[in-house]
């Protein structure tokens, strides 16, 4: 049995949103449902996948294991300037 271990990332840290979901006008929108996108996580990219619903002025996003779909961590998505930033969150 193979595991799949995530990359680290720092917890309150906002990363740079640097490839939004696809498909319909840049908005926060684009993050709810099934979804992916990817965020420069220090110098390389990082797709992350899973499932976002709203929340407030954001979006909270639970990203999924590619391998066998379990919870890996939550991000809180939002807007800032004419992009967005996603940071992780304590989910308890």
């Amino acid at each position: 049995m193979t595991a799949h271990t995530p990359l680290s990332v720092a917890s309150g840290k906002p990363y740079p949103v640097t490839e939004p979901p696809a498909g319909g006008p840049v908005s926060l929108d684009l993050f709810l449902g099934d979804a992916e996108f990817t965020i420069d996580g220090g110098g390389n990219p990082l797709l992350i996948r899973g499932h976002g619903v709203p929340l407030e002025n954001k979006v909270r996003f639970q990203e999924k294991d590619t391998i066998g779909g379990k919870d890996v961590r939550v991000w809180h998505v939002s807007q800032q300037g004419d992009g967005f930033v996603a940071e992780t969150v304590a989910a308890f």
